[in-house]
């Protein structure tokens, strides 16, 4: 019997009823009915070093082709060799927000100050406008780069093309429903001015006075809770939020007058055990590689947590499809804190450390660090008979590894998921045995349901095809 093992996230608040975790393995529904399976668990990429500076990452933007890096309290440019240049001093330590023209890349630190850099004449300079306002996010639009305010109740422009100058009339406010302003986001160039429990949607409409414009009719009765976490995405863009009395998910903008919900009522629940301070401070990142698309939200806190979005998965499978990353065998978010596509490679920034990596399929490591990876399968029952467990095949990508056999583990719990026992562990082939299947054996009876676990942090390609199953249900 074929047992599925290749579905995502879906940790239930009521483990008996589902207690599946994916870390670190993401979902795959192949487009062809003629492969093996037609769901299997890949790989996530591992992490190299491309460049190494000083303080943890708060932040990264790509102008003109450069890569910047906000680490610590630092502005570096990496070149394309790994050489970092130092720009001059961000001070603060929260993640910041940036935006740039071409030539000025601007930097919000919340809290403590603006900055300007210019690429031209290679100046960093703090924002000093009497008329500027302690800013929370930035963007930039039609040569403006707008603001939202610290304080929430507005939003302001520079002026045209001068990121250093401002006025104090060039603004306006959330008029539908005047709730706090979280955010800004620009997409399909209209200006979304996120609450906290709405958006309101201006354009640019020119003339005398505040160039920007509420468009009439263009609300969504969604606001967002973490500035961090607005990320553009998939020819739109997603957001950590909820409407009036909702509590936090993951939404995605459908439009003018809409968002749809993208997160499970497990994804759901998971965030919600996060406090309020640990939400406003969870922040996004994308990427797409061979094919898929993934968005990320990492919360951090005494047990942190990455879970993932595939739009590709979801789209292929019918359903959200969500996995988990983590770094280390405890549970904790992705040590990844910011993304960006430069040079021709996906370099990243370090939650931990001042390190900037590159993420590369072909690495089976976390900068040299074992990639942690494990599934918890949905709960295998007889439908109320007991049932006799005589034989598991896994089916991995086999003989692929070195020349020290790779090592599966396997443990069950017989309990809803709550407690798990030995484990039992399996070789999948050394380099060349492609043949090699992990097979357990004699794995006894169990009276309701069964929750399967494969662990392993071999440092080799590690996809899991299939699962097999000999059983017996309801006799001796």
């Amino acid at each position: 019997m074929r047992l599925q093992i290749a579905s995502g996230f879906y940790e239930s608040e009521s483990l008996p009823l589902s207690s599946q975790r994916c870390i670190n393995w993401r979902p795959v529904v192949t487009e062809s009915k003629d492969a093996l399976n037609t769901r299997a668990l890949l790989d996530v990429p591992g992490i190299s070093l491309f460049a190494e500076l000083d303080g943890a990452n708060r932040g990264s933007h790509k102008m003109s082709g450069s890569a910047y890096f906000i680490n610590g309290e630092r502005l570096y440019e990496v070149l394309r060799s790994g050489v970092s240049i130092d720009r001059g001093e961000i001070r603060g330590g929260n993640r910041v927000s940036t935006a740039d023209n071409g030539r000025y890349l601007v930097i919000v630190s919340p809290g403590y100050a603006s900055y300007v850099f210019d690429n031209t004449n290679n100046t960093l300079e703090t924002i000093t406008d009497r008329d500027f306002r302690a800013a929370s996010t930035v963007r930039f639009k039609d040569g403006y780069f707008l603001f939202s305010a610290s304080a929430g109740d507005v939003f302001f422009s520079s002026r045209l093309n001068e990121p250093t100058r401002y006025d104090a009339l060039d603004y306006a406010a959330a008029e539908i429903s005047p709730d706090y302003i979280v955010a800004l986001h620009i997409n399909h160039n209209e200006l979304f001015v996120l609450g906290e429990e709405t958006c309101e949607i201006f354009q640019n409409v020119g003339g005398v006075g505040f160039p920007f414009q509420r468009i009439d009719g263009a609300n969504i009765q969604k606001g967002c809770h973490a500035p961090a976490s607005v990320v553009e995405f998939d020819n739109t863009f997603l957001f950590v939020g909820g409407g009036l009395n909702e509590r936090s998910a993951v939404w995605r903008m459908s439009g003018s007058s809409s968002a749809v919900k993208i997160s499970t009522a497990a994804i759901d629940h998971a965030i919600q055990q996060f406090s309020e301070q640990e939400i406003k401070d969870s922040f996004a990142w994308t990427y797409s590689q061979d094919g898929n698309f993934f968005a990320g939200f990492t919360f951090s806190g005494s047990a942190g947590k990455t879970f993932v979005y595939d739009a590709t998965a979801s789209a292929l499978s019918g359903e959200p499809t969500w996995h988990e990353r983590q770094s280390g065998e405890r549970d904790a978010e992705w040590r990844v804190s910011s993304v960006m596509m430069a040079y021709d490679k996906i370099l990243v920034g370090d939650l931990q450390s001042g390190k900037i990596g590159v993420l590369d399929a072909d690495v089976k490591t976390e900068y040299g660090n074992p990639i942690f990876r494990q599934r918890s399968s949905k709960p295998f029952s007889g439908d109320g008979m007991p049932v006799f467990a005589g034989e598991l095949a896994l089916t991995m990508e086999s003989g692929v590894g070195s020349d020290i056999e790779p090592i599966v583990r396997l443990d069950w719990s017989d309990d809803g998921g709550r407690t798990f026992g030995s484990e039992l562990q399996r070789g999948f082939g050394k380099v060349g045995e492609y043949e090699s299947i992990p097979i357990w054996r004699r794995l006894g009876r169990f009276p309701r349901e069964r929750v399967i676990r494969f662990t392993t942090t071999a440092p080799v390609t590690c996809n899991i095809l299939k699962l097999e199953a000999e059983i017996d249900v309801g006799r001796e």
